[in-house]
């Protein structure tokens, strides 16, 4: 059971999903340009993540701001399928409840046993 004001990704306002897609976008870029998209790859989101790589590769000569309204207007209900996937809970006005995307992913690459 969720805490009050908590709410699973799929529950939120459409304004307080932008805002986490918007988000989880500018986490998604961070972990794209430096390579460590692999904790994603253990959801069941790899066409999501094919579709947007793609996206991400014809668009690279973007601006970076303008390559983050391209994925949100074009690839937004990619990303959101994504979020709900992730089963993470938020505040009503779409930030991560517990953490913010960075420590979320820590947390998943801690929780690998080590030797793996």
């Amino acid at each position: 059971m969720l805490q009050p004001g908590v709410v699973l990704f799929d529950q939120l306002s459409e304004s307080a999903k932008q805002r986490a897609v918007r988000d989880f976008i500018d986490f998604y870029l961070n972990k794209y340009q430096s390579g460590s998209l692999e904790i994603l790859t253990d959801f069941p989101i790899q066409y999501e993540m094919e579709q947007i790589n793609h996206d991400i590769q014809q668009n690279i000569s973007f601006h970076p701001e303008q390559l983050r309204q391209f994925l949100s207007e074009n690839d937004g209900h990619l990303f959101a399928q994504i979020i709900s996937a992730l089963h993470e809970s938020f505040m009503e006005n779409g930030v991560m409840a517990e953490s913010n995307y960075e420590e979320w992913y820590q947390k998943q690459y801690d929780a690998i046993k080590p030797g793996l």
